[in-house]
């Protein structure tokens, strides 16, 4: 039988690039409700960790809401469509984790919801990584002022930090190939800014952009950040298999059984000769 700790460590990214990986079939539906971390099909504190997260985004969409709504305005952003996935991904997990707690046997595996929570939250990861590296970046040098405000670190500082965590914390694993889905986020909404501007909507400020570098006026800048984004965006995803692994290398290492020592056995002692 081969070892595989004498395996190639890219071995595993590597068989990352196959077809099958795109699927979203899992064989343990309790893996999706589960943290990595603990013991048994029940833990009241994981259930507990599961809704503080969500009453968390939830206070900050709710409060930005109201201290921003901008009659409507508010959802133009892409840091609020993050945001709000940040509160939907985990409030979904609280919801899922609270049914299983109470009847472990009720998900089937392949069930829909189970799928449609993977996909949220491998969305909600790179989206929240992404947000968080464009505005820090490209943003925050032309409105310093904005930095400290309490929303901003909120919504570009903590929404990285608290989905990072909660990858630490997940017991279900992390597919390369499913990319696909955070693209098509994030290409629904550049769709979404082109569309914006070719029916004239302003921010709030009254420009003709949500954000300069999406200045369709300048459809090369655009296109090119749109572009420079869909290549991050990747990488994150790479990134967040490479956190899913050391994951499963920390729970290995932290949680592995002592080996049993055979009982060793003499041996059957000869019959005394007599003469």
């Amino acid at each position: 039988m081969r070892d595989q700790s004498q395996e190639p460590c890219c071995l595993p990214l590597k068989e990352e690039f196959q077809r099958s990986k795109f699927s979203l079939h899992h064989d343990d539906p309790g893996a999706f409700c589960r943290s990595q971390w603990q013991k048994g099909d029940r833990s009241v504190i994981w259930l507990l960790y599961r809704w503080i997260l969500a009453g968390f985004f939830a206070g900050g969409v709710i409060g930005s809401m109201v201290e921003a709504f901008n009659g409507g305005r508010w959802f133009i952003y892409l840091t609020d469509w993050g945001f709000s996935l940040c509160f939907f991904c985990c409030t979904y997990g609280a919801v899922i984790a609270t049914i299983y707690f109470i009847k472990p046997s009720y998900f089937a595996p392949g069930s829909r919801t189970l799928k449609m929570y993977w996909i949220s939250h491998y969305t909600t990861v790179v989206l929240a990584m992404l947000i968080t590296l464009v505005f820090w970046a490209a943003l925050y040098p032309s409105m310093p002022e904005m930095g400290a405000e309490l929303y901003n670190l909120w919504a570009h500082a903590f929404n990285s930090v608290c989905m990072i965590f909660d990858c630490f914390m997940v017991a279900f694993p992390t597919r390369i190939m499913h990319f696909v889905y955070p693209l098509i986020a994030g290409l629904t909404y550049g769709l979404f800014s082109l569309i914006y501007f070719w029916s004239g909507g302003v921010d709030p400020m009254g420009n003709r952009f949500i954000y300069f570098i999406l200045d369709w006026e300048q459809p090369g800048l655009a296109i090119g950040s749109i572009c420079g984004c869909v290549v991050l965006a990747f990488c994150f995803c790479v990134l967040i298999f490479g956190l899913y692994r050391l994951r499963i290398s920390m729970h290995e290492c932290c949680c592995k059984e002592p080996e049993e020592i055979p009982a060793t056995t003499a041996p059957p002692k000869e019959p005394r000769q007599t003469v």
